[in-house]
Order: structure tokens, then C-alpha cells, then sequence
């Protein structure tokens, strides 16, 4: 795992030499985002993240664990940029196809000073049925650790 790092390092400053940028010294985070929706399946979901840790910058996104999220949701990439993004997903398969209870819907990969304090905000902006259905349901931002 550490090679891996090493060679993650050289590329990033490689590739930040080769465009002519500073690098930025710092850590990769992957935060997973869950939604928790009961005993109601879920078939549509909006959240909106963001990281309030000065320098921090929202690198990627990548789909849930659940069969019916695995693609990486919707998201403004020009938004991301700013250090928040709204991930947003539907999938029109019948309600035995979908997740019930807690599943983790999407991860956000973010690049902070190595220093700093994990500070996120999420917020749930809708989630719905396979009817339409709007549902109440709860979220969570957890952060990985090195395993």
C-alpha cells in the first residue's frame, strides 16, 4: 500500500510539473456517503456535500456499493470545484431490485492539507420511492481510514 502512495506521489507531481502548476502538498480522503431509508426502497436520491476545510478540493466521485447506485451519481463538475458538489441518482428498477436500510450511495475523494480537520457538511435534499413516493430518510458522511 505504501508503494502505491509513493507512486500516486511522483505521478501527481509529475503530471502537476508537466501543466505547470505548484503541486499542492496534502492527503487524499475518500469519504463514503450513506443513506439509510428504513424499511422503503430507494430509488432516487439528492444530497448536498461539502467540505469546509480551508484548502481542501473535491477530486472525484464514484458510485455506491448497492447494485442500483454503482455508477457514480449525477453531479455539476464546474460546482465540485468549489468544495461542494449536490450528487443526485434514480434508478427505475422495480422495489425488490432496490436498497432498504442503510447502503453507502456514493464516495467523494477529496485532497486537503495533510494538517487539517475533517470538516463535512451534508445535507439531504430528497430522496422518493419507485413511485415517486417522497421518503424521509437519513444520511451520513464517513470518512475512510487506512486499513
Amino acid at each position: 500500500m505504501t508503494a502505491l502512495r509513493s507512486l500516486i506521489a511522483v505521478l501527481f507531481l509529475v503530471v502537476s510539473a508537466a501543466i505547470g502548476q505548484e503541486p499542492v502538498p496534502g492527503t487524499f480522503r475518500a469519504v463514503d456517503l450513506f443513506v439509510d431509508s428504513g424499511s422503503q426502497p430507494l430509488a432516487a436520491y439528492q444530497l448536498s456535500f461539502a467540505c469546509a476545510a480551508p484548502d481542501a478540493k473535491i477530486v472525484g466521485i464514484e458510485g455506491g456499493e448497492h447494485s442500483a447506485f454503482t455508477e457514480p451519481p449525477y453531479y455539476d463538475p464546474k460546482a465540485m470545484q468549489n468544495n461542494h458538489v449536490v450528487v443526485a441518482a434514480f434508478n427505475t428498477a422495480s422495489s425488490e431490485q432496490l436498497p432498504r436500510g442503510r447502503t453507502r450511495i456514493a464516495t467523494i475523494h477529496i485532497q486537503t492539507p495533510a494538517s487539517v480537520v475533517k470538516q463535512y457538511e451534508l445535507k439531504v435534499e430528497a430522496a422518493a420511492t419507485p413511485a415517486g413516493e417522497v421518503i424521509t430518510v437519513r444520511a451520513e458522511a464517513i470518512e475512510r481510514t487506512a486499513k
